[in-house]
């Protein structure tokens, strides 16, 4: 009887590993914006049809790997979400965040329309049948409308996707970079590479702008050319190598403007500040217990994903190659809550959601949108290979280690001059002067930050008042600043004519960009129009300001709004057990 008795207790083994399976309840994902115009043309700057493509195809991967659990194999390894709709779309269900850059938010369209597809038959039900006994179908034949959040600089929520925007330490830190002994030598080694395409793909630029401190715009504009210009892709004067060179040379040096170093971890803020996102999200899902926030959407530019790599190990772990440099347009990284789940005994019923020590989390990336780049799990935090999946406790513990989850903290850090700040750093700091005794460890608003604040508050209700009297009638004549020659290396920076380009000039107010040993080129920025990298003086005017002068978000935003994420002032503590969503009549 032993014998028999061994047999069936190895099958009864069997059969419950077999009603075992693995449930994803949540993903959180980042996809990079799609190819734009570049910023060193006139404008407009918009998203390219190639750019659309790349976000259609990102997001057909992501459908295939989360909601429909098919498609090639090879590149989404199927995983569907539970309980996510698979052909109508549920907002309820989804978390999409972009900023307000035309051609980052046209990257989350393009993306949805490959994630919920239209409906190319027409549903009979209510919404659909009408009196008549007819049916109506949505335009577009059958389009569907996700609810895409679109964030301005006005709003608090956009630093969780693009933390160093309005950061001022950032561009302090970043200004001081470019007077650096490595920045300087970096300069001069490759000036002769930069001038030897003066007459090739840069023939519109002078020579004193062909260098390394214009890495990036140089990158950005040299890949458009070279996939739109046929004469230039046909001519052989600029080879695929040139600009796997320009790009090697982008990527150095975009490293060096987003990732910690030894002063500290204010040049990762975009990384920091994205963590907390991640940690929020599955946090917003545990309490609900399954049913919020099955799948989050964050579009953005390269600057969190870089800042993520350095921050979590990834640029120095078994794959360190894979994450040291820039990201490719339409490039995703996602990470998955899921836990080992019972099977039910019936397929209708339904899966409980599990304790928080029943949870794991992993992390895949997916560079580019070519055929060949598949989702690969890496592990995060410094972990071997063989320890991709990690508990959620330890997730926790990893992220916690430099996400910034105060939105206090990130003011402070940042000497913001945002208008949300100062309301949060005067509503914090009256808290703890109402106490008897000022706590060690209280967040103070320092008079350097004070000042910032006020000057950028100042500035801002001067200019609404002065687009007040413009809309009553009231007029300046405009006289240009006097030009003055600077001597030392040129600034590539676009001519307000609309078309060409400024030589070397420096404007007297772009005191922060004199600098030393023959680097004096500042860096033109990709999307970060009117910047530190722009010859804006970061102490002088912000970004917000920009927004300001243009109306942008002045509408429609509600300054006393509070987080959509429900943090407040006091963040989200990623440690804690999650709240629980309480329901009563």
């Amino acid at each position: 009887m032993a014998p028999v008795f061994t047999v069936i207790l190895a099958l009864s083994a069997t059969a419950l590993a077999q009603r075992t399976q693995q449930v994803v309840w949540s993903a959180v994902t980042y996809t990079y914006h799609g190819e734009k115009t570049p910023s060193l043309f006139p404008g407009p700057y918009d998203l390219t049809p190639v750019g659309a493509q790349q976000l259609y195809e990102a997001g057909q991967i992501i459908r295939a790997r989360y909601i429909t659990g098919s498609g090639n194999t090879s590149l989404t390894n199927a995983s569907p979400i539970n309980g996510i709709n698979i052909i109508p779309i549920d907002n309820s269900q989804l978390n999409i965040l972009t900023t307000d850059d035309p051609w980052v938010s046209a990257s989350a369209m393009a993306f949805m329309q490959a994630l919920y597809p239209p409906r190319n038959s027409v549903v009979l039900d209510l919404e659909s049948m009408l009196g008549n006994s007819s049916l109506e179908q949505y335009p577009l034949n059958g389009y569907q409308y996700p609810n895409i959040e679109t964030l301005s600089m006005l709003d608090f929520n956009r630093l969780w996707i693009a933390g160093a925007d309005n950061c001022n330490n950032y561009d302090i830190e970043n200004v001081m970079s470019l007077s650096s002994p490595a920045y300087v030598q970096e300069m001069q080694t490759t000036n002769a590479f930069y001038q030897s395409l003066g007459n090739s793909v840069f023939w519109a630029f002078t020579p004193d702008e062909l260098n390394y401190g214009n890495a990036w715009t140089l990158w950005e504009y040299a890949a458009f050319e070279y996939q739109h210009n046929e004469t230039l892709y046909q001519s052989g004067n600029f080879t695929a190598d040139d600009l796997a060179t320009l790009y090697n040379l982008a990527s150095q040096q975009q490293w060096l403007f987003n990732t910690p170093d030894s002063t500290g971890t204010v040049k990762a803020m975009a990384g920091r500040t994205f963590a907390s996102k991640v940690l929020q999200s599955f946090q917003h899902q545990m309490a609900s217990n399954g049913s919020a926030e099955m799948l989050t959407l964050l579009f953005g530019s390269f600057e969190p994903m870089l800042a993520f790599f350095a921050l979590s190990n990834l640029a120095t772990g078994p794959s360190a190659s894979r994450f040291n440099s820039l990201p490719l347009h339409g490039s995703t990284m996602t990470f998955e809550l899921y836990s080992y789940t019972p099977m039910p005994m019936s397929q209708s019923a339904t899966i409980p959601f599990p304790s928080t020590e029943e949870l794991w989390v992993r992390f895949l990336f997916r560079n580019g949108t070519g055929a060949s780049d598949p989702f690969v799990e890496y592990p995060l935090f410094g972990r071997g290979n063989s320890e991709d999946d990690m508990t959620w406790s330890d997730f926790v513990s990893g992220m916690g280690a430099f996400s910034l989850v105060d939105l206090v903290d990130w003011c402070l850090e940042c000497a913001s001059g945002s208008l949300f700040c100062e309301a949060m750093l005067l509503n914090y700091n009256s808290e703890i002067g109402s106490g008897t005794d000022t706590p060690k460890n209280a967040k103070t608003l320092s008079a350097p930050i004070a000042g910032v604040i006020g000057a950028t508050v100042t500035i801002g209700l001067l200019l609404i008042v002065g687009a007040i009297l413009a809309l009553i009638g009231f007029r300046l004549d405009y006289h240009p600043r006097e030009k003055r020659a600077v001597s030392d290396l040129g600034v590539l920076k676009r001519s307000g004519s609309g078309g060409g380009f400024k030589g070397a000039e420096k404007l007297a107010s772009d005191t922060d960009l004199t600098m030393k040993g023959g680097a004096g080129a500042s860096v033109v920025r990709h999307e970060r129009v009117g910047s530190w990298e722009l010859n804006d003086s970061p102490d002088k005017r912000s970004a917000l300001d920009k927004d300001i002068e243009s109306g942008r978000g002045l509408s429609k935003t509600t300054y006393g709004r509070s987080s959509e994420d429900g943090h407040g002032l006091g963040g989200v503590d990623p440690y804690g057990e999650p709240v629980k969503a309480l329901d009563q009549v």
